[in-house]
């Protein structure tokens, strides 16, 4: 498609638009294969666009971490992760929601290896990025509320996991 549309004198924002919409598509419907491919083609034309440090890159890798995350391939994701977070914090600043999505990311990767603690800790840096610039009624905070919860349930902290699930219901 890309190759496709290079030859057409496209217009490079519309079509990355349109391949971000599409990925965003195939993601609601689970086809992770097909959205991976959508994924680094955007990758690859936004860094031709606008170079690798900038934060529409970092959204790309995001992006593609969340596919290999859901596909289970932790370690392929957690590479993204980084490098999305690294973008992010160089371009944006440490207090940014995309840098809390990467650490949530991140987050989600410990968590589903088993790594509590590396889990808590980034999903805790996510939190404090999202109640500093969103406050403390957002669903992104609810979502971060949420995660910790997990975690510590998946720890057999059920009292403590409790806490931050009815902070993510009072905000709801």
């Amino acid at each position: 498609a890309y190759a496709l549309a290079n030859e057409c004198d496209y217009d490079r924002h519309k079509y990355m638009e349109l391949l971000e919409k599409y990925g965003e598509f195939l993601s609601t419907y689970a086809l992770y294969d097909e959205q991976g491919k959508i994924e680094q083609e955007l990758l690859n034309l936004r860094i031709s666009v606008f170079g690798q440090n900038h934060p529409d890159v970092a959204k790309s890798y995001n992006n593609i971490g969340n596919v290999y995350a859901f596909q289970g391939d932790y370690d392929k994701a957690l590479g993204y992760y980084e490098k999305s977070l690294n973008i992010s914090l160089s371009v944006l600043g440490a207090e940014h929601p995309d840098v809390a999505g990467s650490y949530n990311g991140i987050g989600y990767v410990y968590s589903s290896q088993g790594n509590y603690p590396a889990a808590l800790e980034h999903y805790t840096k996510a939190l404090e990025i999202q109640l500093a610039v969103f406050g403390e009624r957002h669903p992104d905070v609810a979502g971060s509320y949420n995660n910790i919860g997990n975690v510590y349930s998946s720890q057999g902290n059920y009292s403590v996991a409790l806490e931050h699930y009815n902070k993510a219901l009072g905000i709801q």
